[in-house]
């Protein structure tokens, strides 16, 4: 009954106790991370801003730079094409205004682009897929754990200004009468930097000292030895001169 039970164990090819390592840990399949990271299409939030009001592509690109710029990046490259592709589609129009000697094209939403934009709107968005170089590198600190401190401190050190930042930028928001769900927004990136602010602080805090202690386990072992073999001989001498006597 034993034997029958055992087998199942050898035929998994699990390790006996001791002999597992982090460093040879693989996320089960059930996690099922993506097989590309999830991406919101940029013609979504240009409708957005447009359901406000009419904007130039230089209006746009400085709403983009507003407090959706925090969960949310886009170049010039990228937003043209998508005010082309959205004109072709029928979603927006554009007209030109003159200023003088200065032309300007001038963006509005159609009915269709409206609809498109609330049919989205109300679409569940797609899980969070986070690229983050410090956290890849930390990962793979075990070959140079000095590293991992200096990596974990720079990004403690983001974390904490970046709340701050986020707490001021709020106040302001809210004397100015902005929209709750983008206060609400804010405030959820002002409660994610300090709590990873927090987290990185006792992370540093606990890995210094396994470093330290570590150091001192290297640096005590042949101290040891040698304190070991120190006794032996002191020993052997006294028992060869109180032979003599």
């Amino acid at each position: 009954m034993d034997a029958k039970r055992a087998k199942p164990a050898a035929a998994t090819g699990k390790r006996p106790a001791g002999e597992e390592s982090f460093s040879r840990w693989v996320a089960p399949a059930e996690i099922n991370w993506p097989r590309q990271p999830p991406r919101i299409d940029i013609k979504f939030p240009i409708l957005g801003f447009l359901m406000e009001s009419e904007m130039t592509g230089y209006d746009l690109k400085r709403r983009f730079r507003d407090p959706i710029g925090f969960f949310y990046r886009t170049s010039d490259g990228s937003l043209y094409p998508a005010l082309k592709k959205l004109a072709r589609d029928a979603m927006v129009t554009m007209h030109t205004e003159r200023n003088g000697r200065r032309a300007r094209k001038v963006y509005a939403i159609t009915p269709k682009g409206r609809e498109h934009f609330l049919r989205t709107l109300r679409e569940p968005a797609q899980p969070i897929f986070v690229y983050d170089e410090a956290q890849v590198k930390i990962y793979f600190a075990q070959h140079a754990p000095e590293t991992a401190l200096h990596h974990i401190e720079r990004e403690r050190r983001f974390a904490g200004a970046w709340a701050a930042f986020l707490e001021r930028l709020l106040e302001e928001m809210r004397s100015h009468g902005a929209s709750p769900f983008r206060t609400s927004m804010v405030e959820i990136g002002r409660g994610i930097a300090a709590l990873k602010a927090d987290l990185l602080d006792q992370l540093r805090g606990r890995l210094a000292r396994d470093l330290q202690a570590s150091s001192h386990r290297r640096r005590g072992a042949p101290r040891g030895r040698r304190t070991a073999e120190n006794h032996d001989g002191g020993g052997a001498s006294v028992s060869a001169r109180a032979g003599r006597t």
